[in-house]
């Protein structure tokens, strides 16, 4: 059993794809449009974005931004994007991609790693919890 967490390339695109699908699945998703934000992200020096590969095959992937935060006084992780292929969630993978994204945010000396998750997600908020994750607070977002 062969696994690897790594830094995505521009050449992860396209199998990391399907698994935005079902992050996303009842939202029309604008393939080229998230080619350009996925590549921004791994050409960025306030972006990371890994892939998980399993036995060969790509099957998560999370991202995230380098933020200014006043209420920490200093830079903290936002990961704006967390997900297994559901036919392996349950099975350690997740908290692989968190674990390497703690890791990674301490190396960098940022001080906390935030997210946020839709409120039907009710088993992502219990893995979150289970490692170690607070709930303090609610996001609030405007349409521009």
């Amino acid at each position: 059993m062969d696994i690897t967490v790594r830094k995505a390339t521009e050449n992860d695109f396209e199998k990391v794809y399907p698994l935005f699908e079902q992050l996303w699945p009842n939202m029309e998703l604008d393939k080229p449009a998230l080619r350009i934000v996925f590549n921004r992200g791994v050409n960025s020096d306030t972006n990371e974005l890994f892939c998980l590969d399993y036995s060969n095959e790509l099957i998560g992937f999370c991202a995230y931004a380098i933020v200014n935060n006043l209420w920490q006084a200093g830079y903290i992780s936002y990961m704006y994007a967390m997900v297994v292929d559901e036919k392996h969630r349950g099975k350690g993978f997740g908290t692989m991609l968190i674990d390497a994204s703690i890791k990674d945010s301490k190396d960098k000396g940022l001080k906390r790693l935030e997210l946020d998750s839709a409120f039907h997600r009710e088993k992502a908020h219990e893995f979150y919890r289970k490692l170690g994750f607070e709930k303090r607070a609610f996001l609030f977002s405007y349409p521009l």
